[in-house]
């Protein structure tokens, strides 16, 4: 696999990510909400002249697992609080129904106030992700750059 990688992709692949940030423009032109997060990923463009060895590789897998650990902490802890908030709010709302409706489907409106929490989550998820990874991985490259320097 590395092999191919380095045959066809001469520039670091992990800065081909970077071109996930189309979709953060087509989310800005189109007021798509859900796509606005993918314009940080233009910050993977930064790595396309870093030399991708072991190191870099390690440092990845670092930054990646601290992303991934953190937004599943905050997803379980949202999703609890959105089951707690639920088993408090039903018996407490009344039977109302909403005017968001589509063809035969009506929501009460605490449902749809859940769907926008959850809907909202998805979007933070992505920027945490993505932050915490850039983070990570200029906190590694300047523990890098401080071990070099002391050699």
């Amino acid at each position: 696999m590395k092999k191919f990688l380095k045959k066809h992709f001469k520039a670091n692949p992990i800065s081909y990510i970077g071109w996930l940030g189309v979709f953060g423009i087509i989310g800005t032109i189109f007021f798509v909400p859900v796509f606005i997060p993918f314009l940080l990923c233009f910050t993977f463009f930064s790595y396309t002249k870093m030399q991708a060895d072991e190191l870099f590789w390690e440092n990845v897998r670092k930054a990646s697992s601290r992303g991934f650990w953190t937004v599943f902490l905050l997803d379980i802890g949202v999703f609890v609080w959105m089951f707690i908030r639920g088993m408090m709010m039903t018996g407490k709302i009344p039977k109302v129904d909403n005017p968001f409706s589509a063809n035969l489907v009506t929501l009460p409106s605490f449902a749809v106030e859940q769907y926008i929490i959850a809907f909202f989550t998805l979007c933070v998820n992505l920027v945490v992700m993505i932050l915490v990874f850039t983070i990570s991985m200029m906190k590694f490259r300047r523990q890098e750059k401080k071990m070099i320097e002391e050699e």
